[in-house]
C-alpha cells in the first residue's frame, strides 16, 4: 500500500508539472493559446507550443492577468530574455535587413518600429499597396482580419506594407485608417528587396526567411492573378506549419 501511494504521489507530482509548464495565454482582442514560457525579456516573451515550436509574442498583447503571470515568473526564476537573444542572433541576413528599416503607424504619424528581441519569423509576406487603389482598399480588410487571427495563434511569420502612396503622410493615414497593425518599410526603401513577377497593386509576395520567394500575386508568365490566391495558399502553407 506504501508502495501504491508513493506511485500515485509520483505520478501526480509529473501531472502538476506539467501543468504548470503549459498554461492557457489569454490576449486583449479575446483570442488564446496554450504554451509553455521559457524567456522573457521587458516587453516580449518566448513560448513553446505541445508540438516544441518556439512562439514569440509582446507582453502587452496580452490580459492583464497573464502580464502579471509573465512579470512574476521572471522576478521568481531570474531569466530575463537570454532565449531571445540567442534567437535575434540567428537571425539570417534576409531577416536583419528587412528589420532595419521598418516603421509602424501610431495615429497619423509613422515611428520606427522595434522588433521583439527574439523574433525570427519563418515567412514574410510583404503588401504592395496603396491608398489611392480601390482594389487595394476592398482587399486591405481581408488581409487586416487574417493578419490578426493569424497572431493569435502565435503564427511565424511578419507582414510587411510596402507603400505606393504619394507621399509619407498618405501612407501613415492609409495604415492607420484601415487598422494595419503591422509594419512597413519606411517611405520608399526596400521597395525592390523581392523580385517581382508583375508591377501592379495590390501585391501579396510570400518569401522564406532567407528571402526566397514562394508565392506571387502574379504567376510566373507574368500573368495577374490576385492577392486573395496569395492569402489562401499562405494559409493553407501556415496549417502545415503550425
Amino acid at each position: 500500500m506504501k508502495m501504491f501511494y508513493s506511485s500515485l504521489f509520483l505520478l501526480l507530482s509529473i501531472l502538476l508539472s506539467h501543468a504548470e509548464d503549459f498554461r492557457i495565454w489569454n490576449t486583449i482582442d479575446g483570442g488564446y493559446f496554450e504554451a509553455k514560457l521559457t524567456a522573457t525579456s521587458n516587453t516580449a516573451m518566448t513560448l513553446k507550443n505541445h508540438e516544441g515550436r518556439v512562439i514569440n509574442f509582446s507582453i502587452s498583447d496580452l490580459m492583464p492577468s497573464d502580464q502579471k503571470y509573465a512579470r512574476d515568473w521572471q522576478n521568481q526564476s531570474g531569466k530575463t530574455g537570454q532565449a531571445s537573444t540567442e534567437t535575434a542572433a540567428n537571425r539570417s541576413d534576409f531577416t536583419t535587413r528587412v528589420f532595419d528599416d521598418l516603421v509602424v503607424a501610431k495615429g497619423k504619424r509613422l515611428v520606427d518600429f522595434e522588433p521583439e528581441e527574439g523574433a525570427q519569423p519563418k515567412y514574410f509576406a510583404f503588401y504592395r499597396s496603396a491608398s489611392w487603389c480601390p482594389p487595394c482598399r476592398k482587399f486591405t480588410p481581408d488581409l487586416v482580419d487574417f493578419y490578426k487571427k493569424q497572431k493569435r495563434r502565435g503564427t511565424a511569420f511578419e507582414l510587411v506594407f510596402v507603400s505606393s502612396d504619394r507621399s509619407e503622410d498618405l501612407m501613415a493615414e492609409y495604415m492607420n485608417d484601415y487598422d494595419m497593425d503591422w509594419p512597413a518599410f519606411q517611405y520608399g526603401k526596400n521597395k525592390n528587396i523581392v523580385k517581382r513577377n508583375g508591377t501592379g497593386i495590390p501585391n501579396l509576395i510570400i518569401t522564406d526567411a532567407d528571402g526566397n520567394k514562394l508565392l506571387d500575386s502574379y504567376d510566373d508568365a507574368g500573368n495577374y492573378i490576385g492577392p486573395k490566391v496569395v492569402l489562401k495558399a499562405f494559409e493553407t502553407l501556415l496549417k502545415k506549419t503550425l
